[in-house]
């Protein structure tokens, strides 16, 4: 009779089975064979036959001299594909459900028992074989063809060449078997980080802290900015705060918050101010000439995605992350075909698109000071992008850029697409460095950066693509690179405390900014209060952005492919907001959005200038109409201050347009439209009061480790 133990009253883990197996390590030292963690499992699974359970346990057999009984090779054969054989059918049968697969592929559940079902297979397969890695397995042709059945069952991706190409890439599987080999890796850990956001818990990372400079007060004395406040600490502990209201409802500032702006009277009332002059500018059509030291004119450029396999009339329906190229299958009608300025579906951006944006912006804003350029030029190529490819494409667009605007200033950040394989970033700090490193891709980057700011770039761009330049007279740029806050970034599961040490250098380059009495901004390509930042790296970011508030004057991101911004709330008085994120839309039509750009207005280069960013307007091209007249037009969309109807765009007016829309459907429903660039295959779809609010509180939850404001 098989032995069944309870080895922890606080935790409900439970080892059943004969008592053969040793539990490695770090583990409950015990021996049983087949052991089971408490997390929740989806009924079928938990019912099928011979299944052993090891999500989280490094399991070994062994004999009486503890010696292993079992070679690794029959290893992987017994404990991964024998029993995925048991309950394969099962599988297969349940994720061939159309009615579920549509629900999994959009991550939308009507039943919890779908989310754990996808949870119950991650961590089945991965604790099987990070286990087996682990204990010194290679990644063979028995766990590919396991991972690559799991991968086209689950993922949306229908093209078993996706799964191959995934699954099979010879540098992704060096790169994980190395990080499996040097650390363990619980199942929990791995499931949580790339699932987190679809039922399997959240993605915290550890607790670790970024050491913060003091600031020191009228009178001369220093406040530490390392002694939290009682509700930062629990935060950093992960415990939750009951918040006393919803920001969605709550109409009344607090007096603690009116303190906090009314300290900054003066420069509020300089922003109506500036409103005239900024029209002026607008109006005049070149502020290089009109008024150029009062405010400057800057260009957001994001998220290209230039594919140069993109081909008119090729299928546009597939089933493959990027379709619109040769090889994307068979045009079953017509309207699958692709246009020949994009299409509204998984297709990214043909040459000519992005040459048409660029002429059009150099011949109606021959004015522009500065451009911000935050990343992801290569398409989602991301089953056979190769270095080559990602180079090839990196130089090509940078050309592009420069023959289009050879004498303005661009600076630049890196995007998670820009990278081979997609999304790996080692940390360069890190013992992985010596064998996997994107030097190949730091090296591109400063050498073409350097053309495009007309500079040289920091050595800190080479060493791990982050960097720190003077723009102007007391006006600084930081470019972070927050791929490594990514969540699809493997090499976190190696180190999640500060990879790459961007918050740490952050912080010292933003310390000196104080001393030296500049303003900053900051520019990256995934904003840090993104659900896809894990939270911890966000939570730090957050204190940061709190503690340096009074220099940094505007983030800008891209990434989301949406038209967005998110709000930091100052993390020792989470109702007083600090500071905004703007988000400018992709330049691309990837993902049934119109392709787009945004112009900034900041102020300039006058006595006890801010920095600011005083206006935006964003212009977009509608696909539709461009497609059936072979005539691109690009139109302005909207702009910030006059159709949203806001005195200024400061984070405190910021705060109030998201309440104001929680209460005005019409004036959401603007937002909404503007949100998906004017596309007419988003705007077509209601956004009811779920899908408002939903909205509405991610651009004031961003960081799950601060208090809930919905």
């Amino acid at each position: 009779m098989a032995h069944v133990r309870q080895v922890s009253a606080t935790l409900p883990i439970i080892f059943t089975g004969n008592p053969r197996t040793l539990v490695l390590p770090g583990r409950p030292y015990t021996r049983h064979d087949v052991f089971s963690s408490g997390r929740p499992f989806h009924g079928r699974l938990a019912q099928a036959p011979d299944v052993s359970r090891v999500w989280d346990y490094g399991i070994m057999t062994h004999d009486v001299d503890n010696r292993f009984t079992l070679p690794l090779s029959s290893f992987i054969q017994t404990i991964v594909v024998n029993p995925l054989k048991k309950f394969g059918g099962e599988c297969i049968k349940y994720f061939t459900n159309k009615k579920a697969l549509n629900g999994l592929q959009k991550f939308q559940y009507e039943k919890e028992e779908d989310k754990t079902w996808l949870c119950s297979t991650c961590y089945y397969v991965v604790g099987m074989v990070s286990n087996y890695i682990y204990y010194g397995g290679t990644i063979n042709e028995a766990i590919e063809t396991t991972l690559r059945n799991v991968c086209t069952m689950v993922v949306e991706y229908e093209s078993e060449s996706v799964c191959s190409g995934i699954i099979s890439h010879k540098q992704s599987q060096r790169e994980l078997e190395w990080i499996f080999q040097h650390r363990y890796v619980s199942s929990e850990e791995c499931c949580t980080q790339f699932l987190g956001n679809h039922g399997c818990q959240d993605f915290r990372g550890g607790k670790w802290v970024i050491d913060l400079p003091p600031v020191q007060n009228m009178d001369g004395t220093l406040i530490s900015q390392n002694i939290l406040s009682t509700n930062s600490t629990k935060i950093m502990n992960g415990e939750s705060i009951n918040q006393t209201h919803d920001i969605l409802i709550e109409n009344d500032i607090s007096n603690r918050t009116k303190r906090h702006i009314n300290d900054k009277d003066t420069h509020i009332s300089k922003f109506t101010d500036d409103q005239d002059i900024i029209e002026e500018v607008k109006d005049s059509g070149n502020s290089s000439q009109f008024l150029k030291k009062h405010v400057l004119k800057v260009l957001h450029i994001t998220d290209p995605h230039y594919d140069p396999d993109y081909q008119i009339g090729s299928n546009a329906a597939c089933h493959a992350p990027l379709c619109c190229n040769n090889d994307s299958g068979e045009v079953m009608s017509p309207s699958d075909a692709a246009g020949k300025w994009g299409d509204y579906r998984y297709c990214d951006s043909p040459k000519w698109l992005l040459e048409n944006m660029y002429q059009h912006i150099a011949e109606n804003h021959p004015d522009i000071d500065y451009i911000m350029n935050t990343g992801d030029l290569v398409p989602h190529h991301i089953w056979k992008v190769s270095q080559e490819d990602s180079l090839d494409i990196i130089h090509e667009v940078s050309d592009m850029m420069l023959r289009y605007f050879p004498n303005i200033p661009i600076y630049s950040t890196v995007g998670n697409h820009d990278s081979a394989p997609v999304n790996s970033f080692p940390p360069p700090e890190t013992d992985a460095w010596s064998s996997f490193n994107v030097q190949w891709l730091y090296d591109a980057l400063d050498e073409q950066w350097s053309k495009l700011m007309h500079q040289d770039v920091p050595h800190t761009a080479k060493y791990a693509g982050y960097y720190s330049v003077l723009a102007r007279p007391g006006f600084r740029i930081i470019s972070i690179n927050t791929n490594y806050c990514y969540r699809f970034n493997w090499w976190l599961l190696y180190k999640s405390e500060d990879p790459g040490e961007v918050l740490k250098w952050l912080t010292k380059e933003l310390e000196s900014a104080e001393a030296a009495d500049e303003k900053v901004h900051i520019i990256g390509h995934i904003h840090p209060l993104h659900k896809d930042c894990f939270q911890q790296w966000g939570l730090q970011f957050s204190r940061i952005v709190s503690r340096f508030s009074n220099i940094i004057r505007g983030q800008f991101y891209g990434h989301s492919h949406y038209d967005e911004f998110r709000l930091h709330y100052d993390i020792n008085a989470t109702d007083i907001p600090v500071g905004v994120e703007y988000i400018t839309p992709n330049n691309g039509p990837f993902k049934h959005l119109n392709p787009a750009y945004r112009i900034f207005y900041v102020d300039g280069e006058h006595e006890n200038s801010f920095r600011d960013v005083l206006d935006y307007e964003t212009w977009v091209m509608n696909l539709t109409h461009a497609n059936l007249h072979d005539d691109p037009h690009w139109y302005h969309l909207y702009s910030a201050r006059h159709d949203l109807n806001m005195e200024t765009l400061l984070p405190e007016d910021w705060n109030k347009l998201v309440k104001r829309m929680a209460e005005d459907k019409q004036l959401f429903d603007k937002y909404y439209r503007y949100r998906v660039q004017d596309s007419d295959s988003e705007i077509r779809l209601d956004c009811d009061e779920y899908c408002q609010r939903e909205i509405l509180c991610k651009t004031v939850d961003g960081n799950k480790l601060i208090p809930n404001k919905c």
